[in-house]
């Protein structure tokens, strides 16, 4: 299906995926919504466009969750050069992969480190409005 704000969007057993522009204009990010049956309705599709939208407002909350997420890894180094400390740093090695929509309509930002620095890393924070929540570091 084709959605006005979303674009095509196809239907699995998980519910709805496609991509969408990231906020730089210039990347693709996948898109993931969750939930089997309808269409996403147009207020996803809104609330989506919105939190793109505002990405650059949200830079400063957005590193804050990040990096609170990170602070377990502080203590004990993983690798040596350019190892972030900050979270200036680590927004530095970040970057925006996809947006999953829950079924209760929160949006989950997933970030990966760039190039091979820790390739199977990913970062979650829920952001509603211009409130942002660190979920879980995976790897």
């Amino acid at each position: 299906m084709s959605d006005p704000n979303l674009g095509l969007l196809t239907l699995d057993r998980h519910g709805w995926s496609g991509s969408v522009a990231g906020p730089d204009g210039m990347q693709s990010i996948w898109l993931r919504i969750d939930g089997v049956g309808d269409a996403p309705n147009e207020r996803i599709g809104r609330a989506v466009l919105a939190c793109l939208t505002s990405y650059s407002a949200l830079t400063l909350p957005l590193s804050g969750a990040l990096f609170s997420l990170w602070q377990p890894y502080l203590d004990e180094p993983l690798w040596e050069e350019d190892y972030p400390t900050s979270p200036e740093q680590l927004w530095a090695q970040l970057q925006l992969e996809g947006i999953e929509v829950q079924r209760s309509g929160e949006i989950v930002l997933a970030y990966a480190f760039k190039g091979e620095l820790w390739p199977d890393a990913g970062f979650s924070v829920q952001v509603e409005g211009t409130e942002v929540r660190p979920l879980h570091v995976d790897d």
